[in-house]
């Protein structure tokens, strides 16, 4: 009998990469996209487990605020973030407590719960500090999660995911900026690309690899909390050093360092994902340098297309 999955965020870039591997697994997935659930009525998500009956439900849905962003109304951020990555929690995990114990939750939490440590990896057992309203709500959430499965009993894990990239990142990623960039180059570009630094440190991986982890955590035997990262400490430099040489080009003569285009702490976040790994057997499929690459050729493939239309 096929399973059924339901996919709250479906058409982000975690929502539609889950969606094509449950597809593979010959599942039943409902996607619920921004819209078609509201997420803060009880009501409505109780009615939406109770007529489906999932086997997994996968909380992707988030309310992101860019580090790039002007924050005109704080308050107003604050508060659709603890909604939309925290109180919606609630409503999902209360439905299944109340009519549907047998189903699994996954929750996607955020490395930007942790302070970061400049020396040490970070572990799930690591300090929480978060500065942002983003990674404030992201750690209430994950409370959230640890207690409806610690007092009542429900399958509830927490996925605290490290910076993942793919093709199908929106516009204001860092990735798609330096990898869109590369793919329009051409002898008449004179702009030069605008980042805010380059020595930041970031534990990279790519969103496949990451979702395939997400899938195996609800396969566990027991429901936990699991940091999916890489563990393998990279910076911005050897994100545009790779993209360009895959071009044979010099990041040097493209590059712009505007101290105003970042306007957030540089926190050094590397995660250990040895408790994912020995748990579920899950490994990454391909190393930073061959996701560097592979982004690059697909930008330089879609704007291809778009230029021969």
């Amino acid at each position: 009998m096929k399973k059924v999955a339901i996919i709250i965020g479906s058409e982000g870039q975690d929502g539609r990469l889950l969606k094509v591997k449950l597809e593979s697994l010959n599942y039943n997935i409902k996607g619920i996209k921004k819209g078609d659930l509201d997420l803060l009525s009880s009501i409505e998500v109780s009615e939406l487990v109770k007529n489906i009956l999932p086997d997994e439900i996968y909380y992707l849905a988030a309310y992101h605020h860019s580090s790039q962003d002007i924050v005109e109304n704080s308050a107003e951020l604050f508060k659709k973030s603890i909604e939309i990555n925290s109180v919606s929690v609630i409503n999902f995990l209360d439905a299944i407590f109340n009519y549907h114990k047998k189903c699994r939750f996954f929750y996607a939490s955020s490395c930007l719960i942790f302070k970061g440590s400049k020396n040490a990896l970070l572990t799930e057992s690591s300090q929480c500090l978060p500065d942002s309203h983003y990674a404030i709500s992201k750690m209430t959430g994950s409370s959230f999660v640890r207690f409806y499965r610690e007092y009542k009993k429900i399958f509830a894990c927490s996925g605290i995911l490290f910076n993942h990239e793919s093709p199908l990142r929106s516009e204001n990623y860092l990735s798609k900026k330096i990898t869109s960039y590369i793919a329009k180059l051409d002898d008449n570009t004179s702009e030069k690309l605008s980042l805010g630094g380059l020595n930041i440190a970031v534990d990279w991986g790519y969103a496949p690899d990451y979702v395939d982890a997400i899938w195996r955590v609800m396969q566990t035997e027991y429901p936990d909390d699991f940091i999916i990262s890489t563990g393998v400490k990279k910076t911005i430099k050897d994100f545009v050093k790779t993209a360009f040489e895959h071009v044979n080009l010099d990041y040097r003569d493209y590059i712009f360092i505007d101290s105003n285009v970042l306007n957030r702490k540089n926190n050094i976040r590397i995660g250990s994902p040895q408790k994912l790994i020995k748990t579920t057997g899950w490994s990454p499929s391909i190393n930073f340098e061959e996701m560097v690459r592979k982004l690059v050729d697909n930008e330089l493939d879609k704007f291809k297309t778009y230029k021969e239309k």
